[in-house]
């Protein structure tokens, strides 16, 4: 139970702090909140379902792909390469599609689907490291410790990898080890926490100056 009121704590530390600053914030970092505020929502809703002993899971075959398009649309307005930002838009409807299908097909609303989360954190990782990609080519400010999406990209990165790992592997360390399945629940308990506190930093960087970088390349 701890864990739970845990998360909700930590998400709510960025989304208070997304409020204060929300007028000097870049539509980047709007839509981020747009996103936190939603993921608060829908997992209050699904913690008191479990709390009245009530199925759930169905809240999150809506949740993942909604955060999927909304983070999507983060990196859609700091990407600044054309042929980047048109590959996120086109994976907004193929994504929708493919999670329709597996939801049809193989993880019905009243299982886990962990087959749309694992899809989900695949592309946001290519995502960011898309980003890392328009870093090293000189088209951010190169103070990255004072930029805000670079904290927002390293977080979501990590939280991604990470998760991407849990949801593959808890299945069989299920049959294996309850031991080891508990390990990785709490793993990726903790990285959610780690997600929302690199969120936590980068608006409290909205507004501090930072060096320039390069002129963007519209290719």
């Amino acid at each position: 139970m701890w864990e739970m009121y845990l998360h909700f704590f930590c998400l709510l530390l960025p989304l208070c702090l997304w409020l204060s600053r929300f007028r000097l914030l870049p539509g980047s970092l709007r839509v981020l909140g747009v996103a936190l505020t939603l993921t608060l929502v829908l997992e209050a809703y699904a913690a008191y379902l479990a709390l009245q002993l009530t199925r759930n899971l169905y809240i999150y075959h809506l949740l993942i792909p909604l955060q999927y398009i909304l983070l999507t649309l983060v990196y859609y307005f700091t990407l600044r390469q054309r042929t980047n930002r048109r590959l996120l838009l086109l994976s907004l409807p193929l994504y929708l599609v493919l999670v329709s299908w597996l939801t049809v097909r193989f993880q019905g609303t009243g299982e886990y689907n962990s087959m749309a989360r694992s899809f989900k954190n695949v592309l946001l990782s290519c995502w960011c490291l898309l980003y890392y990609r328009e870093t090293y080519l000189g088209l951010y400010p190169r103070d990255l410790l004072r930029e805000p999406m670079f904290w927002v990209t390293t977080g979501l990165l990590l939280y991604s990898l990470g998760s991407f790992f849990v949801d593959g592997l808890m299945n069989r360390l299920l049959l294996r080890s309850y031991q080891q399945a508990h390990t990785a629940y709490y793993l990726s308990v903790f990285l959610g926490y780690a997600l929302h506190l690199f969120f936590l930093v980068a608006f409290l960087l909205v507004g501090k100056p930072v060096g320039t970088g390069h002129q963007p390349d519209e290719n």
